[in-house]
Parts: structure tokens; C-alpha cells; sequence
């Protein structure tokens, strides 16, 4: 089968190399000037780090460098995955040349963070006009665009504050803006516990139900919710003495378990030292309108600006590369989208999607996502699915469920934190294997470890090959006896 995957991020390259393994031929397509996706030096703003720990944020089948930090910078993320590439014997991409080509399938690999929301409110063109920038965090690629100036940042997740700290070393004054407060994790929680092991375990997972819970989750949410309860309230006296958010006025007035409720931040290192010591000035507010330098919030101060960095995240919508016709069949009317596992649209075979099932193991899940469509694809049809009712029926149940459950912010039914490894386990399920008892009874207490998965794909080929001698087997037979 001929196929065509657009998007050279973590999502496309391990779908590439999957297909490749399964005898496909590939072609990668990708508007930027490099692999990487949200990683690409186009769209990696100064100070970027990945939220994950280096043994945490890699493939099953190669680990980062051990030379990287624990927290490897944007630029090695993007450097592992060039290597990735060689790795896998990738050598066909392309970057957005204008040609017409075709294929068999098609899998969209652009992810659930690919295109911009910036903001536009009343005097947005004035500001403009009057030589005001306004950039997207990901527009921001040197300090130099900010050095000097007064700094307006919008928002208060990841993006927004790693932007106002690194914005506040070089800029005349920087001013972040954030329209409510959520609670962020510290790193290591008391100083101590690295946070993966509170979110990126078995145990830690347990205390979220997901929309078909395991048993721990069950009994955590019902019988053994004292403990949960007791646990999240000790969590947050903790995280707020470390962060001195009550000494700041900036902590959260919701449960503490919402911080996994459709993404979780950690506290940029520095932020709240920096709004403690007034280099970064902090605004409970939303933006109102602009004019020819300066912003307005809706309470009405008004802060001089000649940069304004939103930190404003990214919109869902369908790709604007695929047809119109196709909206009604990947989206309910909500807009939020609708496929089986995350993968697969219902009644358009040729088209798969992967990489939006957002997680906190993000290239774990696209990885095995990559699996089960590579089987899916396979002409043994190697995929366990259910009828194209039944399909709908769970796709819609579940994209209900994380609307609800997300209060219908974020992603449009595709960020499934903090349920890496429930995802993973419905997705073997289907697949018909696994990772071995030991490696799964590892995952309750250590982070989950990707390495743990990298005999999967073997599993699935080995189906595949001995299903492909059973089929010349029977030929064979048939042929002699006539």
C-alpha cells in the first residue's frame, strides 16, 4: 500500500516507521524546514523544555541521549528525532512543495498543536498599525525580538509562562495576563518527589476515573476516595507553600484534582520568584481591546505594550487540507472530534488520524496508535474492531466524556490526560498483546518506561508472517490435491 502521512512530529515519523516495518511504502510531507512538528526551529520559542523526563518522552525502540538533562531542551528534542530517522532508514520527505500525488491512504499526523489561536480583540489592527507586534509563543524564536521592549504575555499554561520568564531577562517590562488560575506542579514536589511519579505511574493514574475504569479506579473513586481526597489536599498545601502561591494571592480556588482534568502544566522554574520580586508583573484579567501601544484588560487598566505574546494555545479545527464534505463525518455538532481509538474515522476508510489522542506519554501513544493502524492496514487485517455502529456508539460516548469532564475547553475530545497507559491498554487489547506481566507490575510505582513496549511491534509481525504461511500453507495443499 502506497501512503501518505502529513506531519513530520513524533506522530508522523513512528507511523512512518511502523508502515515501513510492515512493508508499506511511505512518502512524509511536512510544511517546516525540519522534522520535529512542535519541535521544529520554527516553532520553538527560547527556553522550551519538554514537561517530561527525558526516559519518559522517547520511543520504545531508542532512548534520548544519556547526555541530555533530565528535561532536554527543544533543540534535542528535535536532534533525537533527526536521529530517529536514520534509526528507522526513513530517507523520503517532503516539505511542502506544491505537487499532486497518489496514494492509497492517508494519515494525518499534524496533531492536536498545530495551528495557532491567537486572539484578535477590538484595536488589534491599530495596535498593528501603529508598529505594536503581535506574536503566538511558538513566533517567538530569539529574545532578540523583545529585547528592550514592554511585554504584554497572554495566558497562564506552559507556553505563557516559560515566555514571561525568559521575555522578563531581556525586556523593558513584562506583564503576564492570565484570564483565571488552575494549579501547576513543581517539578519535584517538596522538593524531592519527581512529579512523573505522582502522574506517569499506575498508582497515579488510579486516582482518575476514566471513561471505562479499571478496578483500582473504581474502588479509588468510590470506596477508597478518603484516601484520594486526603492525598490531593495534602498535595496542595504542599505545592502551595513551595510555590508561596498564597503569599502571592495565586492560588487556585478549585480542587486540586482538576489538574489533570484536560492538561497538566508544571510551574516554570523562576515564574513565581520573578512576580514575587516584581520582574514580572501578574494580571487576574483578560485582554478588552488594544490600541496604538497599549492593551486594555477588562478591568480597566491599561498597560503599555509594544510586543503582546499569546500564550494562547492552539485551535482544533479540521486540517484545512482535507475536503469540506469530510467535516460532518470526523466531528459531532459540537465540533468535537469523533474517531474509534482516537485513529480511525468512522466510515472513510482511506483517511486515519494519529497523534490526537494528546497524553502525558504523547510519543508512547502515538507509537502504539501507529501499531494498531499499521495492523488495521495489513490485508490479515490484524486490528480486533468492533461493527461501524458499535464504533460510533464509543467514539461518541467518549467524546461526551472528555467534553464534560474538560468543561469543553482544550482539545475537541482528543487530550485523554492523565490516561496514557489506560489508552495503551485498550489499545493492546485490540491488538490481542501485551507487555508481559513484570513490565506492567512495574508501571504502578516507577514511571511508565517506553522501553517496556519496544517487543510490541515484533508480537504483531510475528502474527503477521505466521498468518502468511498458514495462507501459503493452504494454497499449497489446494494445489496438490488438484
Amino acid at each position: 500500500m502506497h501512503v501518505a502521512i502529513v506531519g513530520a512530529g513524533f506522530s508522523g515519523l513512528v507511523t512512518a516507521s511502523t508502515l515501513l516495518a510492515f512493508g508499506h511504502s511511505v512518502v512524509v510531507y511536512d510544511a517546516g524546514p525540519d522534522v520535529g512538528g512542535v519541535w521544529s526551529r520554527e516553532r520553538r520559542y527560547p527556553g522550551i523544555r519538554t514537561q517530561n523526563s527525558r526516559d519518559t518522552y522517547a520511543l520504545s525502540t531508542m532512548r534520548m541521549p544519556a547526555s541530555y538533562p533530565l528535561h532536554p531542551s527543544g533543540e534535542q528534542v528535535q536532534a533525537y528525532l533527526e536521529q530517529y530517522t536514520q534509526h528507522s532508514y526513513m530517507t523520503q520527505s517532503s516539505h511542502g512543495e506544491d505537487a499532486v500525488a497518489h496514494f492509497d491512504h492517508v494519515v494525518v499526523a499534524t496533531g492536536v498543536y498545530n495551528v495557532p489561536n491567537v486572539p484578535e480583540p477590538k484595536g488589534f489592527d491599530d495596535f498593528l498599525a501603529a508598529g505594536g507586534r503581535i506574536l503566538h509563543s511558538s513566533q517567538l524564536h530569539s529574545l532578540d525580538q523583545v529585547a528592550g521592549k514592554r511585554v504584554v504575555v497572554v495566558g497562564y499554561g506552559k507556553s505563557a509562562c516559560d515566555a514571561a520568564v525568559e521575555v522578563a531577562r531581556v525586556a523593558d517590562s513584562t506583564t503576564l495576563v492570565a484570564k483565571g488560575l488552575f494549579w501547576k506542579l513543581p517539578t519535584y514536589v517538596g522538593g524531592v518527589l519527581h512529579y512523573s511519579y505522582l502522574l506517569l505511574t499506575r498508582m497515579g493514574e488510579a486516582l482518575f476515573p476514566w471513561v471505562r475504569p479499571w478496578r483500582t479506579q473504581r474502588f479509588m473513586n468510590t470506596v477508597g476516595a478518603p484516601i484520594r481526597r486526603l492525598l490531593f489536599s495534602s498535595l496542595a498545601a504542599v505545592t502551595s507553600l513551595q510555590l508561596g502561591l498564597r503569599k502571592l494571592a495565586l492560588a487556585p480556588e478549585i480542587p486540586f484534582e482538576t489538574i489533570a482534568r484536560s492538561t497538566i502544566s508544571l510551574a516554570t522554574p523562576g515564574l513565581y520568584d520573578a512576580i514575587d520580586k516584581g520582574q514580572i508583573d501578574f494580571h487576574r484579567s483578560v485582554v478588552q481591546s488594544m490600541s496604538s501601544r497599549s492593551v486594555t484588560l477588562s478591568d480597566g487598566t491599561d498597560l503599555p505594550a509594544d510586543v503582546v505574546i499569546c500564550g494562547t494555545g492552539w485551535t482544533h479545527d479540521v486540517p484545512s487540507f482535507l475536503p469540506e464534505d469530510l467535516v460532518p463525518k470526523l466531528t459531532d455538532s459540537r465540533g468535537n472530534w469523533l474517531f474509534y481509538r482516537h485513529i480511525l474515522p468512522i466510515g472513510v476508510p482511506d483517511l486515519s488520524f494519529i497523534g490526537f489522542a494528546s497524553s502525558l506519554s504523547c510519543p508512547l501513544t502515538a507509537e502504539v496508535s501507529a501499531l494498531c493502524l499499521a495492523a488495521h492496514l495489513a490485508e490479515q487485517r490484524l486490528l480486533s474492531l468492533p461493527t461501524e455502529e458499535e464504533q460510533r456508539r464509543l467514539a461518541e460516548q467518549e467524546a461526551r466524556w472528555l467534553e464534560q469532564r474538560s468543561n469543553g475547553k482544550h482539545a475537541k475530545a482528543t487530550s485523554i490526560v492523565p490516561f496514557s497507559m489506560s489508552f495503551i491498554d485498550e489499545l493492546l487489547g485490540d491488538l490481542g498483546v501485551g507487555i508481559g506481566w513484570w513490565d506492567y507490575f512495574k508501571e504502578w510505582i516507577p514511571p511508565i518506561n517506553p522501553s517496556a513496549y519496544k517487543r510490541i511491534l515484533q508480537q504483531v509481525l510475528q502474527r503477521k508472517a505466521a498468518l502468511e504461511m498458514a495462507v501459503t500453507d493452504g494454497l499449497g495443499s489446494d494445489l496438490g490435491r488438484r
